[in-house]
């Protein structure tokens, strides 16, 4: 690519990249307690003042058990729902739902949404609390973790997150749920080999860890192991030190514990095939997650929400085969389904079958859609000026949806009339409230944490209530998990709740008062729902690392009433008596800029060696004000690129300056040019949606020329010639981007970028433009097929010129091969697994995971006057269009991914090239390239 452009990308944008958009003008205050400074704005007091206690209360209780304490203030960031949590600018990663929240480690920064419920979020503000920790005995220095010998001991993920996990759970029973199914199924991953793995076996298997440590050796080796780990920097003297045993042996006792404990209980479990049906297995369609499932009227489909395409989409399929009828709607590939809420999501047909309604977030809010299933119409968009959406239900005339709405830090009952579009509150107050579901305006079921009339608030212990006619009661006992209560036309209830230490289903009769137990299952049964006439219920179902769809015919004959404990009521605990802010604790948020990052890469190409990049990072708290010093030294300063960059963030439109020096080398002929640009610039950014945004930068710098003469073929040239000239111009470009990332570069998607610029009061008249254009298609989850395609020209009075040739561009010839005014390539490459495992002894013993290959053809054009691509007269051969073919693999090794490529010419007459001697049929060389790069 032309250097021009790549100055402008350097400064204020990245090349490629979706949006992080800030919608909301967030105006932060500081609540400064004993330990902690937390950041909140309008409409998070209430969440402050629980944050404060939580916070206070978990200090505490870490500190006595690690026996350490923290020397600073910690920053804890509050969010008042994931969407705005989505838009913080402490990360420039995009934040996916999946993030519950994150700790980073320089700054010892927490970062938290609410997402609706109390003791999710004292939860996940001690996970993160206990990372602070974790940091502070891992890297007492907040530099260390940089700059000393520390970073290159990696330790294993599940130590980290499995702790967290503990010190903020114990153990609970959806852990107990998922480690029971792993052990059943023969999936319980050996703790030495845990490390490889991502995703929530991590956290839950590492949970599983400490608390059989604290069952076996007492709490107190928790602690005395995590200190073991910073000591020893090497797990298998750890595992001698605490335990004394090899971490393999620990493995078999550890393992050995969770089958002894579930085993004896799978034979008394009722045969799940006795009643109920699968009809979407997720082992048989590559999925995990089948949830938000919705029965129709007539009981004939189900829609349900599922990631078997990797990203989360509407799925309507036959309630009698499984058949896949229609999908509705894949998220994330555009702007108005950014996100499905795959985690917490809800769907409902209405009355007559025609339309479903569900929940999706578009442009930093939640957005209720009614979408005709026939063929995808989208029937109604509501918007509300809530922070969340969740649960939406029809009425049974089809004529209102109910929901639970988030709206600064309170989660409630709403109705909508879908006619109008006005909503209503059912409930008003602090109380967690979800899953709602109606008979009629006057009668309405929900879940919540709602304390009875005259009792204290115990926030997290949940119950079914009715809302009749006005008054709200208590159908239910308490415990911690209850969800999807659903009306039948009688008035009676079902609903999931977790009584017996799993998630099964419960019948509240309305008649008799009283509630069954209707199944009997080892893991758990999520988001039933029931036909019209009440002969059908389908529900997702947890068995065997994923979820399936289920359904069950005559769920009152088929299912048996199973007895139950005479008391389901669990003990009351997390004690809360909601507090108004001491003002006099809260002052405004002022910038103060720290030490943010400092990080280092490399790159190694076969024909011009190392080169090694440097950037230090330094912002305020909030992220919304970024300084960057980058530079590649090569022994001079006028010999190195150097950028000093500010980024302004805090708005949706992006502010960038910046003050550089920038290299770029490229061959004219023979010759190698080797211009140093010298200049300052500037840009603003300015995004459409999460997919598009629109650049624009002004720039000015003197361009400093060396030309080398007859540098190739030898690479090597004692004469060179000097020149300079000055430049200014505005440059423009529109980008897209809606790509799902795989292991090692882009999966699945596709991405554009089409800009320009023209020089004014400058030494030479450029009129440049450059389209670069790719599509990925995702043939499995772990193979794929990429295309890229990439035109420039320039068209002033001047010329400006390209080269091409290498690794990034036209494999098959040496790098800047081919150069002029105009260009295109065209790379095609099919990329799949090779090597799940690779193991290698000698001469150090080394495990390499995740080689991947890749097969490809290149081909490209590069001409200033004329061009002419093929010749037919002695048969059909290519001229100026240059073709490579060959292959390649990929891999990481800390943290590095590695690309070695080999490739050859090719004319489609022979294994042929000209480029160099200009002599036709002359014979080409396999080339050879190593780069440490991902994949385009």
């Amino acid at each position: 690519m032309n250097t021009i452009t790549m100055i402008g990308l350097m400064i204020v944008a990245q090349y490629f990249g979706q949006n992080k958009i800030q919608y909301k003008d967030f105006d932060f205050r500081v609540l400064g307690t004993e330990r902690f400074d937390i950041y909140f704005y309008e409409g998070c007091d209430d969440l402050a003042a629980f944050a404060e206690v939580v916070l206070e209360d978990a200090y505490t209780m870490l500190s006595d058990e690690l026996g350490i304490t923290v020397d600073f203030k910690i920053p804890v960031v509050i969010y008042n729902s994931p969407n705005d949590f989505s838009q913080t600018n402490i990360t420039l990663e995009l934040i996916e739902e999946s993030t519950g929240g994150f700790s980073e480690i320089l700054k010892n920064r927490m970062v938290v949404p609410f997402t609706g419920d109390y003791e999710e979020f004292r939860h996940i503000l001690v996970h993160e609390l206990t990372h602070v920790f974790q940091f502070t005995i891992f890297f007492p220095s907040r530099l260390e973790a940089i700059f000393s010998g520390d970073i290159l001991y990696s330790i294993p993920l599940w130590v980290f997150e499995g702790h967290c996990e503990f010190m903020s759970l114990g153990w609970d029973v959806d852990s107990d749920i998922f480690v029971r199914d792993l052990v059943v199924n023969n999936k319980f991953i050996p703790i030495f080999v845990l490390e490889g793995y991502g995703g929530k076996v991590v956290y839950k298997e590492g949970q599983a860890f400490y608390n059989y440590v604290a069952e076996k050796y007492g709490r107190e080796k928790v602690s005395e192991f995590i200190h073991l780990v910073k000591a020893k920097r090497n797990m298998e003297p750890v595992f001698m030190a605490a335990f004394g045993v090899t971490p393999d042996e620990f493995n078999k006792r550890w393992l050995r514990y969770y089958q002894t404990r579930y085993w004896p209980n799978v034979g008394e479990m009722e045969n799940f095939d006795n009643y109920a049906r699968i009809i979407y297995d997720h082992k048989k369609t590559n999925s995990i997650y089948n949830v938000s499932t919705a029965i129709s009227p007539a009981g004939d489909k189900i829609a349900f929400i599922s990631d078997r395409s990797g990203t989360a989409e509407i799925i309507v399929i036959s309630s009698i085969d499984g058949r896949v009828i229609r999908k509705l709607v894949r998220s994330a590939y555009s702007s108005g389904y950014e996100g499905l809420h795959l985690y917490q999501g809800g769907l409902s047909w209405s009355r007559d079958g025609e339309y479903i309604t569900f929940a999706a977030k578009s442009r930093g809010d939640d957005v209720l859609y009614i979408m005709r299933v026939t063929d995808g119409h989208v029937h109604k968009r509501m918007t509300f000026g809530l922070n969340g959406i969740y649960f939406p239900r029809f009425s049974p005339d089809g004529k209102k949806i109910i929901f639970t709405g988030l709206k600064d830090s309170y989660s409630d009952v709403y109705l909508c009339d879908v006619e109008t579009g006005i909503i209503e509150k059912v409930t008003d107050d602090i109380y967690s409230e979800s899953y709602p579901d109606m008979l009629s305006d006057d009668l309405i079921v929900f879940v919540s944490d709602r304390p009875d009339s005259g009792e204290d608030y115990y926030y997290g212990n949940h119950a079914v209530f009715m809302y009749d006619h006005g008054e709200v009661r208590r159908l239910t006992p308490r415990t911690k998990y209850v969800t999807s209560p659903i009306f039948i036309p009688d008035g009676s209830i079902y609903f999931v709740a977790d009584y017996d230490s799993a998630y099964n289903l419960y019948y509240y009769s309305s008649d008799e008062l009283k509630i069954t137990k209707q199944t009997d299952i080892f893991t758990g049964i999520y988001y039933p729902s029931i036909s019209t006439d009440g002969s059908k219920i389908a529900f997702s179902y947890y068995n065997d690392y994923g979820y399936d769809i289920c359904v069950v015919k005559d769920p009152l004959d088929n299912m048996t009433a199973y007895t139950r404990p005479d008391s389901l009521e669990i003990e009351q605990e997390d004690y809360y008596v909601q507090e108004e802010l001491a003002e006099e604790d809260v002052r405004k948020y002022k910038p103060k800029f720290t030490f943010d990052y400092f990080s280092a890469s490399a790159e190694y190409f076969s024909a011009l060696g190392f080169s090694g990049v440097g950037q230090i990072g330094i912002s305020d708290i909030l992220g919304n004000h970024h300084f960057q010093f980058a530079s590649n030294f090569y022994g001079s300063l006028t010999s190195s690129d150097i950028f000093i960059n500010y980024w302004y963030l805090r708005r949706r439109t992006d502010f960038g300056a910046a003050l550089f020096q920038y290299l770029n080398y490229f061959a004219d002929g023979n010759d190698l040019l080797v211009w140093r640009y010298l200049g300052l610039g500037g840009g603003v950014q300015y995004p459409l949606d999460r997919f598009f945004r629109i650049e624009f930068g002004l720039y000015a710098y003197k361009l400093y020329e060396k030309r080398w003469l007859d540098f190739f073929p030898s690479y090597s040239s004692s004469w060179s010639l000097e020149d300079d000239f000055n430049f200014f111009y505005p440059e423009v470009s529109l980008v897209f981007d809606n790509i799902k990332w795989g292991p090692i570069g882009p999966h699945d998607g596709r991405r554009f970028r089409i800009g320009g610029y023209v020089t004014m009061f400058s030494d030479r008249e450029l009129r440049s433009a450059i389209l670069d254009y790719r599509r990925y298609f995702g043939f499995s989850p772990r193979t794929s097929f990429a295309t890229r395609l990439v035109l420039a020209g320039s068209f002033g009075s001047d010329l400006d010129y390209w080269s091409i040739g290498g690794a990034y561009s036209l494999r098959g010839y040496d790098y800047y091969a081919l150069t002029g005014s105009k260009l295109g390539f065209l790379n095609l490459e099919l990329r799949f697994p090779f090597i799940d495992r690779l193991s290698i002894a000698f001469p150090l013993p080394l495990e390499i995971r995740n080689v991947r290959a890749c097969l490809f053809a290149d081909m490209g054009a590069v001409h200033t006057d004329s061009v002419r691509l093929w010749e037919t007269d002695d048969g059909f051969y290519l001229r100026d269009l240059k073709l490579g073919v060959g292959a390649g693999l990929r891999f990481t090794f800390m943290y590095v991914i590695f690309r070695f490529d080999v490739a050859r010419a090719h004319n489609l007459k022979g294994w042929y090239e000209d480029y160099v001697s200009r002599v036709e049929n002359t014979p080409s060389e396999w080339k050879f390239y190593l780069t440490l790069s991902p994949d385009w």
